[in-house]
């Protein structure tokens, strides 16, 4: 990802203010006896394990702590909420191909080195040799080859291969050099690939062990194997059979006996009241005393209907670590009204969001009357105009926020004063003008009124489980009943809210402005990239799927796709903000998404008793907190330990 000038100096400036640099290298030429947590000990003595030396790769990544080398023990203490939240948990379980440094840098992981040719077509990369999975069969190229040859290329299992491997529409071609090297090749220059490989889509390239995962293909197991398998799941087709077992979401959690190159593995899957994870015995990385990570040996995550209940257990110190489902910015009041009594400490997070929530009028509405008003840019930016930005940042972010639109932060190059600023003044009379200008009357009672006669009504989707978006929503829909828009809120949990958006179900939808600095990772809110793009989740189907799924775009739209195509494929720095200052231009002038308040840091609660915890951390999916500051190093006071 190609960064400014001044956010590269931030960075800096963060590292050296942190002063932790959790740093990360391959122990080559290091002679020295490795050391495995006690609990393993019971399991080497009988013979189930082999020592920790025969467990490690001959030259293991090491892991610098940012205190001191930690000590073996403990139960780290978590919650969540359902399956739908379990995102949270892969942002502690990331260790793709290659990976973000805490500074946010490209860093070797699995692959501990890489080349690229000049043009940016083809990548070669050499594996971590002595890797195993958490069954002690080791990881080599082959599993990568299975990925790409019998899961991301068979049609069956994936119809249409995801827009992050496959940016020309075309399959890349991957050869296997040898048992720990591997090309891909790209039929054009692909700019960004290697901050792909670090981002957490790209953790399925390492979460599909051949050796296990043979046994429910069909071009592997033999037809009464697999025909007693789909008898026992109670499937009829091996793709669902197969889906089902190397899907990432439920390769890491719900499956107990699909193996893991992760820190920790299943030992009572989700979703049980009480989801345990345990350490990994084959985990490949150690610290500078040559000590086998994690020190922590396991993950207990409690099953809890409700965030606030979440909030109640942090606050009574039940939480060790943790940063989601706390509800945010108002419930960070209690949690600091209670720290200096409580059994914890809050460290904050850097927010690369462009806004804290914003606006997401469905372009893909199901009414066709709907549909045409939510897609005259007139109508949203009279939503603009209706909404008081300053009340929001008062009641949602207690005075510390900044009224902003969606637009890339002033850390990005490719920062616009101008789109930050579009439409940001409440003036309910130019919104109120804007509506009549539409034809969109009030009626004999006191509302607007649809071009075929029927009551303007609007519904603004938010998350129940996050109070301060809920509040922004109140706001919001107070701000434009003002103006005769007839406005309700629909708090909903996460599960029937996701259901709702990626279908395009919803009028409204409210959601983080992610990509406010790592703008072409994370482009959903500047064109429809996806179906996270919830201001038209059917035309980011299409665009993922090259036109066999969801809704084809009009052409203004299209534009955009193929501007954003374009980047992809330009290895200059100077052209790439070029072509994406057209889409900021674009975004200003049609407004297809509406930015409120851009929000002051959230905080991780943790437990005053764990080290080796950095003393802040980026906020992100890209950058999925808090995986590049290496969970697998925090640790417990020895007389703490749980």
């Amino acid at each position: 990802m190609q960064q400014s000038v001044r956010f590269m100096c931030r960075m800096a400036a963060l590292a050296a203010t942190v002063s932790f640099l959790c740093l990360m290298h391959f122990a080559c030429g290091y002679c020295w006896a490795f050391n495995e947590a006690p609990v393993l000990a019971p399991r080497v003595a009988s013979g189930e394990l082999p020592p920790v030396d025969q467990r490690l790769p001959g030259s293991p990544v090491v892991v610098t702590p940012v205190d001191r080398p930690g000590t073996y023990g403990g139960v780290w203490r978590r919650a969540y909420t359902g399956l739908s939240d379990l995102v949270g948990l892969r942002r502690v379980l990331y260790d793709p191909l290659l990976r973000w440094s805490p500074d946010l840098k490209i860093v070797p992981n699995l692959a501990e080195k890489w080349e690229a040719d000049e043009n940016g077509r083809v990548f070669t990369f050499h594996l971590l040799k002595g890797v195993r999975w958490s069954d002690g069969v080791p990881f080599t190229a082959d599993d990568i080859m299975f990925y790409f040859e019998d899961i991301l290329f068979n049609k069956e299992v994936t119809p249409s291969m995801p827009k992050w491997i496959a940016p020309s529409g075309t399959q890349p071609k991957v050869t296997k050099i040898d048992d720990y090297t591997f090309s891909i090749e790209f039929d054009q220059p692909y700019s960004i690939f290697l901050e792909q490989l670090a981002c957490p889509q790209a953790m399925a390239l390492v979460t599909a062990p051949k050796h296990y995962l043979k046994k429910f293909h069909k071009k592997y197991a033999k037809p009464e194997d697999l025909e007693a398998l789909m008898k026992e799941k109670k499937t009829t087709s091996w793709v669902t059979l197969f889906q089902d077992r190397s899907d990432l979401q439920h390769a890491i959690f719900v499956d107990k006996d699909l193996p893991t190159i992760l820190a920790w593995t299943i030992k009572v899957p989700a979703p049980a009241k009480r989801f345990v994870l345990e350490r990994n015995p084959y985990y490949w990385k150690v610290d500078t005393a040559g000590n086998q990570l994690p020190y922590i040996d396991a993950i207990v995550n409690d099953l809890q209907a409700e965030a606030q209940t979440i909030l109640l257990k942090a606050i009574a110190g039940e939480i060790d670590f943790q940063g989601r489902s706390l509800g945010g910015m108002q419930n960070s009041v209690m949690l600091h009204a209670s720290e200096a009594q409580g059994k914890y400490r809050l460290v904050p997070k850097t927010g690369t969001a462009s806004v804290g929530v914003l606006l997401a009028p469905n372009l893909n509405h199901k009414d066709p009357v709907m549909r045409t008003i939510l897609s005259d840019p007139r109508f949203r930016i009279a939503l603009s105009h209706a909404v008081n930005r300053n009340e929001i940042n008062k009641i949602a972010c207690r005075g510390k926020g900044d009224p902003r639109q969606a637009a890339p932060l002033k850390e990005s190059v490719y920062y616009s004063p101008s789109y930050e600023k579009a439409y940001l003044k409440y003036d309910p009379a130019k919104a109120a003008s804007l509506l009549d200008e539409m034809g969109l009357k009030i009626g004999r009672n006191g509302k607007r009124m649809r071009p075929d006669g029927k009551p303007l009504q609007l519904s603004l989707d938010v998350m129940v489980n996050i109070q301060t978006w809920v509040d922004t929503a109140e706001i919001v829909a107070s701000n434009l009943n003002s103006i005769a828009i007839d406005t309700e809120v629909k708090s909903e949990a996460m599960e029937l809210f996701r259901q709702r958006t990626q279908s395009a179900e919803h009028d409204i939808a409210l959601w983080p402005g992610d990509g406010g600095m790592e703008c072409l990772l994370e482009p959903r809110w500047y064109f429809p990239y996806s179906g996270e793009s919830l201001n038209a989740p059917l035309h980011g189907q299409w665009y993922q799927s090259g036109g066999k799924k969801g809704e084809e775009p009009p052409q203004t739209i299209k534009e955009l796709m193929e501007t954003y195509n374009q980047i992809l494929h330009t290895m200059s720095d100077e052209k790439k903000r070029e072509l994406f200052g057209k889409i900021i231009a674009a975004n200003e002038k049609n407004l297809w998404v509406i930015g409120l308040v851009h929000d002051p840091p959230d905080y991780y609660v943790v437990a005053k008793n764990m080290y080796n915890i950095p003393k802040t951390d980026f906020q992100s999916w890209i950058y999925p907190n808090p995986g590049p500051i290496h969970p697998e190093q925090f640790s417990y006071m020895q007389e703490d330990k749980k």
